[in-house]
């Protein structure tokens, strides 16, 4: 009897400091000191990703008349470098921060 009582003492407390250990690393839902029914608006606009920058880029370049873009860089000025292809032949271009691409 006291075996079993010993046993289930130990059982009780093992679950108990894993709940407590459990609950003090889970999020609470919310903000310190922020009203329950607040919702948490964004402080800066939504940053684009390099790919979907690349791909704006890419779709601009199709646009003026170009196939095959590859080695598509960006610069530090905000423009965009690379190869692509107009008919049979491959032409390094640049395509400037206002949209306008240009052959080298």
């Amino acid at each position: 009897m006291n075996r079993t009582v010993l046993v289930m003492s130990v059982a009780a407390a093992a679950v108990l400091a894993t709940n407590a250990v459990q609950a003090q690393g889970m999020p609470s839902g919310r903000e310190p000191g922020a009203d329950p029914g607040a919702t948490r608006m964004p402080t800066t606009a939504p940053n684009w990703t390099p790919t979907a920058e690349g791909a704006i880029a890419r779709q601009q370049i199709h646009d003026a008349g170009y196939n095959g873009v590859s080695m598509l860089t960006r610069n530090s000025d905000g423009s965009w470098q690379g190869q692509a292809l107009k008919g049979d032949t491959y032409y390094m271009i640049t395509l400037d921060p206002q949209g306008h691409v240009t052959q080298r």
